[in-house]
């Protein structure tokens, strides 16, 4: 008898009680019951260019999986690229409309009392009622049985609500065409797959050697300087050249820096 009153009290933690809980931490959401929603864009549609310039060297395993390229540690380095993804964000108002304590809550109310109450009189006349662990057991069950069982008087509740939900879309993940580089007065274009010429690399590479005045990004009219600190030139140098010159006290690995350009609506999704 023992261990069926233990196989039950792992059953329910208290219908009633787990519904308080509910109300008061304002999640009755998830009493929601036969839920349908309608989604209505909004009209503000946002378009961005995210850069990402990698600062240690991208390598790629030479053999079927990197785990085998892991074990004999042979890689191929791939050529410096910049990664390029073109997004759209943009928000939707969405309509839901439900109820709440319909049919289904009621028959799940009434199998919750059935079970506490059962657990409460288990308790009661087959332990010990002198212990302060079996009486808890028998007042708490008991009274959330009591509360269970008004709940199976609560009326329907009809759901209406509105919610802004953001939507996010990935366009593509080429470099479009008209993106630079400049590095100290000198403009080097980015192609589609990310690349600046070996002319761009050295005159990257040099710069990271003794960083001067800020690299920028430039798309059409739209400029973003690139946040180099210590600690992404020192990456850059110490990956590339084992360089630790220039690296401060506690450095701290940065693997890529990037950066985000707001572009006019359909600007990115042209064909070109």
């Amino acid at each position: 008898m023992k261990a069926i009153m233990l196989a039950l009290l792992a059953t329910t933690s208290g219908c009633f009680t787990s519904w308080a809980i509910t109300q008061s931490s304002g999640n009755q959401r998830i009493l929601d019951e036969g839920m349908r929603q309608e989604r209505v864009p909004l009209p503000d549609v946002r378009e961005r260019l995210h850069v990402t310039m990698p600062l240690a060297p991208q390598r790629a395993p030479k053999f079927r999986t990197a785990a085998i390229a892991n074990e004999v540690n042979q890689f191929d380095e791939l050529p410096f690229a910049f990664e390029c993804v073109s997004t759209q964000t943009a928000s939707d108002t969405v309509y839901r409309s439900g109820f709440r304590y319909g049919g289904r809550w009621k028959k799940v109310a009434a199998a919750m009392f059935v079970i506490e109450a059962g657990i409460a009189a288990a308790y009661y006349f087959a332990s010990d009622r002198e212990k302060p662990g079996n009486q808890l057991a028998i007042g708490f069950f008991g009274l959330d049985a009591v509360g269970t069982a008004a709940l199976l008087f609560v009326p329907r509740k009809e759901i209406y609500r509105k919610d802004v939900a953001p939507v996010h879309s990935r366009i593509r993940s080429d470099c479009p065409a008209g993106l630079t580089l400049e590095i100290a007065g000198e403009t080097f274009p980015v192609d589609a797959a990310g690349r600046v010429g070996e002319l761009g690399e050295a005159a990257l590479d040099g710069w990271m050697r003794a960083p001067s005045t800020p690299l920028r990004l430039t798309y059409r009219d739209r400029v973003i300087d690139l946040q180099l600190g210590q600690n992404e030139v020192c990456t850059w140098n110490r990956t590339r050249h084992q360089d630790q010159s220039a690296c401060p006290a506690y450095w701290a690995s940065a693997p890529a820096i990037g950066a985000s350009i707001e572009v006019p609506m359909g600007t990115l999704t042209q064909l070109e």
